[in-house]
């Protein structure tokens, strides 16, 4: 006897040989050239979920990737892993905070040999040093001082370069300033007595010490927060920074040789500073702008 096919359609029985149900129309020869397609479940059973496991793994990586520049490597494995999973506890934002300090600084710096007077922090001091920064004036500079158009630099790389009036957490700095005139004063002056103690320095990891009394200088304290927000707390971070204003004219002096140190001294942005408070230094600055170079290129 032959077997009786039943419509998939409405469940009625097929005429014997036929293919397509005389009531609704169901074609048996579409149905058996067109299985029906497993479910997402039964897709997953059958080994689909390799490609979620294998997607976990690709995106935690990517993650990961994206989360170790913003915090740069550790001094080891555990700390780098550590610091892609639960932060850096604000390192970041520390090392932002005291290069960009010192850009304000060097950019005062520039402002005196150009005008040859004291900058002056009022409303608005940002917008008017920012033209100044080492960002505007020589490019951006990571540690292999490769420099380019300021346009060119990645914004990660940038915030260690320009002049803003907020730190590493977004946050306005307090700003004072002084200017230390010429003659003997600065000998018997308290605060000065106590920079030149805890020590100056001109360049990364040296000890240096203005030539002070020959000159105007400008004395520029920047004061951070630091993480917890609030001033006058243990995490707070402290720039000092020593910039000649004005020196007297050498008679008989070499014209092109005051011009090209006048050039360096614009070029550079010199300055004698100290950073107090801070568990970093520039240099660990400067490696987490080179790793946020090379992490793009």
């Amino acid at each position: 006897m032959d077997n009786v096919l039943t419509c998939g359609g409405c469940g009625a029985d097929l005429p014997q040989r036929s293919t397509i149900c005389p009531l609704c129309g169901w074609d048996l020869s579409a149905a058996i050239s067109s299985p029906p397609r497993a479910s997402l479940l039964e897709r997953l059973a059958s080994g689909g979920w390799r490609l979620l496991v294998y997607g976990g793994v690709i995106a935690l990586v990517v993650l990961g990737f994206i989360r170790l520049r913003d915090t740069g490597p550790g001094p080891d494995l555990a700390t780098t892993l550590r610091w892609m999973v639960f932060g850096d506890d604000g390192r970041a934002a520390e090392l932002v905070t005291i290069h960009r300090m010192h850009e304000i600084g060097a950019a005062a710096s520039r402002h005196a040999v150009r005008e040859v007077e004291a900058f002056p922090f009022g409303d608005g001091w940002a917008e008017a040093l920012a033209p100044k920064s080492t960002m505007n004036v020589r490019g951006w500079l990571p540690l292999v001082f490769f420099g380019a158009d300021a346009g060119m630099a990645p914004a990660s790389v940038r915030v260690f370069y320009e002049v803003r009036d907020s730190d590493g957490w977004d946050r306005p700095y307090r700003v004072a300033t002084r200017v230390i005139e010429r003659g003997e004063g600065w000998r018997t002056d308290p605060e000065v007595a106590a920079d030149l103690e805890a020590g100056l320095q001109a360049h990364f990891h040296t000890v240096d010490r203005p030539d002070l009394g020959t000159g105007d200088w400008l004395r520029l304290e920047l004061v951070s927060a630091g993480r917890d927000g609030a001033f006058d707390t243990a995490d707070d971070l402290r720039f000092i920074s020593y910039s000649l204003i004005s020196a007297p004219l050498r008679m008989m002096a070499d014209p092109d040789i005051v011009v090209r140190r006048i050039e360096r001294a614009y070029t550079v942005g010199e300055q004698f500073f100290r950073v107090e408070g801070s568990r970093w230094d520039l240099v660990d600055a400067r490696l987490l702008a080179e790793f946020r170079l090379t992490s793009v290129t």
